[in-house]
């Protein structure tokens, strides 16, 4: 017996339509479509037996109390973070959240969009990497739409981010101060992601206040090929004087913290080591790594509280907390912290000098 049930999906490729063309018949929102397209669709759905259901259907106009969460890898707590923080803030108002994965393909993540809209989620959160910013302005105009971590000029749309330049340039000074004579910053290719462009300008920024030589490596994912790369030429060129290596992201620093403890180099007195994001194992490396802690749960809060703000939610503090809470259209920043660690207690200090302090920004 075949169980299988027929998807919108199957019914869009079937039809040779896109899926929200079959959500807008199904909803009978039939403005800019054509009869021929509204026949092909019907014929295919008596075809094919498709049965939709109450979600994908919206119920014809009744609400489905569902918020999506789009996030880039699941794998990486910072994403994690988020949707645990989103989830505190939603279940208690009785909304849904649907988590969906992109992996920072652009042509994934329309699709998962598309399919948002066909199965009538309220809001969305998203970490995008804004090459679908036109169908989140279509989007942003009739829904909540929140864009988290990494901000695009959205009209409608509400940016929470965090302040990455200042860490950045405030993380790198440090590691001068520390004695280091050299930092090396090894992150992604900048492209249009704001994070990874403000992260690079900020470390940029300090080596040209305190004049020290910019040191850069570019590694873009799959990030293993890259940071074997950057500790064969260090193994080849180890620098005489003491030097500092700064990831842009804790998963970079993951795939290069085992190769670069293998280095015969003394951590912390000749090399140190920092990274952006709060990796899980930060405290229990040895020697403990300093990191740049980012407001992970506070951005996850606020963002979820700004969409039940918007669709007209009101218990447990929201209208209370109004004024506090992200506007659309705008961008919020909240505050990073840097967590000084043994990792980066520098050639003339101590351990217990910088044992875990934290340097608010």
């Amino acid at each position: 017996m075949n169980n299988h049930r027929i998807t919108i999906s199957e019914v869009a490729k079937a039809a040779g339509v896109s899926i929200t063309t079959v959500s807008r018949y199904l909803n009978q929102h039939y403005q800019a479509m054509s009869g021929e397209t509204k026949q092909r669709i019907a014929t295919v759905i008596a075809q094919l037996n498709y049965q939709p259901s109450p979600l994908a259907q919206g119920l014809k106009g009744n609400r489905t109390h569902t918020v999506a969460a789009v996030m880039v890898n699941l794998e990486y707590p910072f994403c994690m973070s988020i949707i645990r923080a989103m989830s505190g803030v939603l279940t208690p108002h009785r909304y849904k959240l649907m988590v969906c994965e992109t992996l920072g393909d652009p042509t994934e993540e329309e699709k998962w969009l598309q399919t948002l809209q066909a199965h009538q989620v309220e809001g969305m959160v998203l970490q995008t990497n804004g090459a679908n910013n036109d169908l989140l302005t279509h989007i942003a105009a009739r829904q909540p739409v929140v864009l988290v971590d990494r901000q695009f000029d959205v009209p409608q749309a509400a940016n929470v981010i965090t302040n990455n330049h200042e860490a950045s340039a405030r993380l790198t000074l440090g590691l001068f101060q520390r004695g280091y004579a050299r930092v090396l910053f090894v992150g992604e290719t900048p492209g249009p992601v704001s994070t990874r462009q403000e992260r690079l300008t900020g470390y940029l920024e300090a080596c040209q206040q305190t004049g020290f030589e910019p040191w850069t490596v570019a590694a873009d994912q799959p990030y293993g090929p890259a940071c074997q790369a950057v500790v064969r030429e260090l193994s080849r060129n180890l620098p005489t004087q003491p030097f500092a290596v700064y990831t842009a992201n804790g998963l970079i620093m993951r795939e290069l913290y085992p190769l670069l403890r293998q280095l015969p180099i003394d951590v912390p007195k000749q090399m140190g080591l920092a990274t952006f994001d709060e990796p899980s194992w930060a405290h229990i490396a040895t020697p403990s790594l300093t990191c740049v802690r980012q407001p992970t749960a506070l951005m996850g809060e606020l963002a979820a509280k700004a969409v039940l703000r918007q669709l007209g939610e009101t218990e447990q503090g929201l209208a209370e907390q109004g004024d506090n809470l992200p506007v659309f259209g705008a961008v919020t920043t909240v505050p990073s912290q840097i967590v000084w660690a043994d990792s980066t207690a520098g050639p003339t200090r101590s351990h217990s000098d910088d044992k875990i302090s934290d340097d608010t920004l």
